[in-house]
C-alpha cells in the first residue's frame, strides 16, 4: 500500500514538473567564490538529482510545490535550504577540515581535490593554523614537509621551501605568494609577510618546487593565501585576547557579515612583546577588510583593503662564545661599531595594499579572473652601520582565462607588475639619522605571460602542461651624485615550461611525476644591497627540477599518504657575502645539486560524532633534503661538496590531535630539527634542536548565539641555547640569534551571532 501512494506521489511530481513554466538555474562555489563541480543537488526526498558542471551551475524544472534543496559534495560539509521556492540563493559549500585528502585547492587553478592535483602542494587550513596557538604562523608552517620558517626576532620572519634560505638574509625572497589570487609579493621581488595578522589567513596552500609556469619567477615555491570569512552563513562578532611569556599580548575584534549578496570580513589586531632576548621589543597594528560582492550567479567582486603598522627591535647576532655566556643578550659594542643597543637597531614598517579581482563566468565554458592591486610601504631602519629610509610604491595586475569543455581544460593569461622605490642612506647616530651617504631612485617592472593545458587522455590519467614567457628589468639612479648615469639590470626574457603526468589507480592511489624549470631573476635587495653598490653582474638562477610523487587515502579514508621525490640541480647559485664593515652583497656561486625526499602521513582512528572522543588524529611528516655546492669557489677556497648554507639535511615532526563531545580539546607536537650549516665553507653549525608544542583547550556554546574557546599552550625546546633563525654567512662569525627555550601562552575567544 505505501509503495502505492509513493508511486502516485511520483507521478504528481513529474506531472507537475511537465507543467512548469520555466527552469530554476543556480551556482555553487566554495568559500573562497571558487566554483564547485559535480556538486549533488537533491530536490526533495531523492525525487530528483542534479548535478553542477564545471563552472559550478546546476538547473532543474520549477514545480509550485516546496522540496528542500540538499547540496552535497565529498570532502564537504552538506548544505539543506528549506523549501526555497523559485528564489535560490548563492549556495557556498565549506570544506570539512577533518581530512585534507578532498579538499579542492587552487594551485594552478584547478580547484579540484588535492589529490587529483600533480604537484607536491600542502594545505594549512584554519584549524591547522590554529593548533599551536593565535598569535604566530611559524609553528604550523613548520609542520609542512620541506618548508621552514625562521623568526630571527619577533617580528623578524623568513620563509625556505626546500632550502632556498641562502639568499635570504632577512625577509622573504624566492617564493612568491599570492593573496586571495592577487600578487602580494611586490615588483621587486620582496613579501612583507610579518605584516600580515594571524586572523587575516583562513587558508594557505603551498607549492613546492618551480612554479613558473603559471607563477612568475622562481624556484623554491609559491604560497597562495586566503582571507577569513565567516563559515555560519550568519553576522557575527569576534572579540579575542591573549598573552603569553616576555611580555606577549594580543587583542582583536573582527565582524563578519554573510547573505546573499555578500559576504564580508572586517578586523582589527594588536600585537605586543617585551622579546625573549635584549632589545627584542615587538608591536603590530593591523587592519583588514575584505569583501566578496555576488553581482549575479555569473559575476562577483573581490576586495581585500589592508593596513598593517609594525615595529620591531633589532637585537643582532652573536658569536658562539658571547652566546654561551649569555644568550638574551643583544649584539654588544665591537671595534669601530657600537652595540645594537645604543645604535637603537629597529624596523619600521608601515604599508597599505588595495587588491581588488572580478570573477566573471561567460557560460559553462569560459571564465576569466582579472585582478589589480596597490601598495606602499614606508620603511625605515636604523642598524648598527646606518640609516635606510625608503618608500615603495606598486602597482600589478593578473588576468586568467579559462576554458573547459568534456576532457580539455585551457587556461592562459597574463600578469604585470611596476614598482618604484626612493631610498636614502644616511649615518646612525644612536639612532638619529646623520649626514646623507647617499640618495637612490630605482623602478622594477615583471611580464609574465602564461599558458596551460589539461588533457585526459583516458579513464584516469591526466596530462598537464603549461609554459609561460618571462620578462625583469631593473632601472637605477643615483641622484644624491648629479654625474652619475641611470643604469639598468636586464635579464634575457625566459621562457619556463612544466609538464607532469597523473595517474590514479583504485581511485584510492594517486601516482604523478612531473617536469618544470625554475627561473629566478634577483631581488632588488640582492642587487641594490647592503653595501650600496648596484650589481649589474649578478645574474639569475636557473634549473631543471624533476620530481615523482605518491598521493593515497586508504582503508576507508582512515590512512593518508602524501610523499614526493625530487632532482633539482640549480645553475647561478645566488649566495649572501658580508663585507669587512658587515654589509650584504650577493654573488653567483656555481651551481647547486638538491634531492630530497618528503613525506606526510596522518591517521584517523576515531572521527564518530557519537562518542565521547569524537575525533583522534595522529600524523607524522619528514623531510630528508641533500644539498650540496658543485664548482663553487671563493677566493682560493674551494668549497665543492660542502653542505648548502642554512639547510637542515633532516626534520621529523609528529602530532597527535583530540576533540571531545564536551568541548575539551588536546593538540601535542613534537618537532626534531637537524644541525644546520651557518657558513658556504661549513666550519659554523647550529646544533639540532628538539621542541615540544601543547594546547589545551575548551570550547563550548554558550545558549544559541555565542560561543566561547578558552585555551592555554605551552612550547620548550630541550637543547638550549638554540634559535629558530640565524645569520647565514656573518661577518665576524655573528650567526646566533638565540630563542627562548620556553614560552606559555593563553587566550580566550568569544564569537556572538548576530
Amino acid at each position: 500500500m505505501r509503495s502505492f501512494i509513493f508511486s502516485i506521489l511520483i507521478g504528481c511530481f513529474y506531472a507537475t514538473l511537465s507543467h512548469a513554466q520555466y527552469t530554476v538555474h543556480g551556482n555553487v562555489t566554495d568559500e573562497y567564490n571558487l566554483p564547485l563541480s559535480s556538486v549533488s543537488v537533491t530536490v526533495g526526498n531523492n525525487l530528483l538529482t542534479v548535478t553542477s558542471d564545471s563552472a559550478g551551475n546546476y538547473s532543474f524544472p520549477f514545480s509550485l510545490l516546496g522540496f528542500d534543496l540538499a547540496f552535497t559534495h565529498v570532502g564537504y560539509k552538506p548544505v539543506i535550504i528549506k523549501n526555497p521556492g523559485a528564489s535560490i540563493p548563492m549556495i557556498i559549500l565549506y570544506a570539512n577540515t577533518i581530512f585534507l585528502s578532498e579538499t579542492a585547492v587552487q594551485s594552478f587553478e584547478r580547484n579540484g581535490s588535492i589529490k587529483n592535483l600533480p604537484a607536491a602542494v600542502s594545505i594549512l587550513n584554519r584549524s591547522s593554523l590554529e593548533r599551536f596557538g593565535s598569535s604566530s604562523f611559524i609553528p604550523a608552517i613548520n609542520t609542512v614537509p620541506g618548508v621552514k620558517m625562521d623568526e630571527r626576532s619577533p617580528g623578524s620572519y623568513r620563509l625556505s621551501i626546500r632550502g632556498n634560505l641562502l639568499r635570504s638574509t632577512f625577509g622573504v625572497r624566492n617564493v612568491k605568494v599570492y593573496w586571495n589570487g592577487i600578487p602580494f609579493t611586490d615588483a621587486n621581488g620582496n613579501t612583507y609577510i610579518n605584516e600580515i595578522a594571524f586572523d587575516n589567513i583562513d587558508k594557505a596552500e603551498i607549492l613546492k618546487g618551480p612554479s613558473g609556469s603559471m607563477y612568475g619567477s622562481g624556484t623554491g615555491g609559491v604560497l597562495l593565501l586566503n582571507s577569513r570569512f565567516n563559515t555560519d552563513r550568519k553576522s557575527s562578532l569576534v572579540f579575542k585576547t591573549g598573552g603569553g611569556s616576555y611580555g606577549l599580548y594580543t587583542a582583536g575584534a573582527s565582524y563578519d557579515q554573510s547573505g546573499t549578496v555578500m559576504k564580508s570580513h572586517s578586523s582589527f589586531s594588536h600585537q605586543q612583546s617585551d622579546g625573549y632576548r635584549t632589545h627584542s621589543n615587538m608591536r603590530k597594528d593591523v587592519a583588514n577588510f575584505t569583501g566578496t560582492y555576488f553581482i549575479n550567479t555569473k559575476q562577483s567582486i573581490l576586495t581585500n583593503i589592508f593596513y598593517s603598522d609594525l615595529y620591531y627591535k633589532t637585537p643582532g647576532g652573536l658569536t658562539m662564545a658571547e652566546m654561551t655566556v649569555y644568550p638574551r643578550m643583544a649584539r654588544p659594542a665591537a671595534g669601530i661599531f657600537k652595540s645594537a643597543q645604543a645604535q637603537k637597531a629597529a624596523l619600521y614598517l608601515k604599508t597599505i595594499y588595495a587588491g581588488f579581482a572580478n570573477d566573471l563566468r561567460f557560460n559553462n565554458q569560459w571564465s576569466n579572473i582579472t585582478s589589480v592591486y596597490f601598495s606602499n610601504t614606508d620603511f625605515k631602519n636604523p642598524t648598527i652601520r646606518n640609516f635606510e629610509i625608503k618608500s615603495e610604491n606598486g602597482f600589478g595586475a593578473r588576468s586568467v582565462t579559462k576554458y573547459t569543455k568534456d576532457i580539455f581544460t585551457g587556461i592562459f593569461g597574463g600578469e604585470y607588475q611596476y614598482g618604484f622605490s626612493n631610498t636614502s642612506t644616511f649615518g646612525n647616530d644612536l639612532g638619529m639619522k646623520d649626514s646623507l651617504q647617499y640618495h637612490d631612485k630605482i623602478n622594477s617592472r615583471q611580464v609574465n605571460i602564461f599558458l596551460q593545458a589539461d588533457v585526459s587522455l583516458a579513464e584516469n590519467l591526466i596530462l598537464n602542461a603549461g609554459i609561460s614567457y618571462n620578462d625583469f628589468h631593473y632601472g637605477f639612479q643615483r641622484v644624491s651624485d648629479p654625474v652619475t648615469q641611470k643604469e639598468n639590470s636586464n635579464f634575457s626574457p625566459q621562457f619556463i615550461p612544466r609538464i607532469s603526468l597523473l595517474k590514479k589507480i583504485w581511485r584510492v592511489v594517486s601516482l604523478y611525476a612531473s617536469v618544470s624549470k625554475g627561473y629566478s631573476p634577483p631581488s632588488i635587495d640582492e642587487v641594490h644591497a647592503g653595501d650600496g653598490n648596484f650589481n649589474k653582474a649578478l645574474n639569475a638562477e636557473y634549473g631543471i627540477n624533476y620530481e615523482a610523487g605518491f598521493k593515497a587515502d586508504l582503508f576507508k579514508n582512515k590512512l593518508s599518504i602524501d610523499a614526493a621525490y625530487y632532482l633539482f640541480g640549480l645553475q647561478n647559485t645566488i649566495v649572501s657575502r658580508r663585507d669587512a664593515a658587515g654589509a650584504d652583497y650577493f654573488v653567483n656561486a656555481g651551481r647547486t645539486n638538491q634531492r630530497g625526499f618528503e613525506i606526510a602521513t596522518a591517521f584517523l582512528p576515531v572521527n564518530d560524532n557519537t562518542r565521547f572522543l569524537t575525533q583522534l588524529k595522529a600524523w607524522i611528516n619528514y623531510t630528508n633534503i641533500h644539498a650540496r655546492f658543485v664548482h663553487y669557489e671563493q677566493g682560493t677556497a674551494k668549497y665543492d661538496g660542502n653542505k648548502l648554507t642554512g639547510t637542515p639535511p633532516n626534520v621529523f615532526i609528529a602530532g597527535v590531535d583530540l576533540t571531545s563531545t564536551i568541548g575539551l580539546y588536546l593538540n601535542v607536537t613534537y618537532n626534531f630539527t637537524d644541525e644546520i650549516p651557518l657558513n658556504d665553507a661549513n666550519s659554523f653549525s647550529a646544533h639540532h634542536y628538539n621542541l615540544f608544542y601543547t594546547k589545551l583547550g575548551f570550547k563550548k556554546a554558550i545558549g544559541k548565539k555565542v560561543t566561547g574557546d578558552i585555551f592555554s599552550a605551552f612550547d620548550h625546546s630541550f637543547n638550549q641555547p638554540f634559535s629558530l633563525g640565524n645569520d647565514l654567512n656573518a661577518a665576524g662569525n655573528r650567526f646566533f640569534n638565540p630563542s627562548s627555550p620556553t614560552n606559555f601562552y593563553g587566550g580566550i575567544r568569544m564569537k556572538v551571532n548576530l
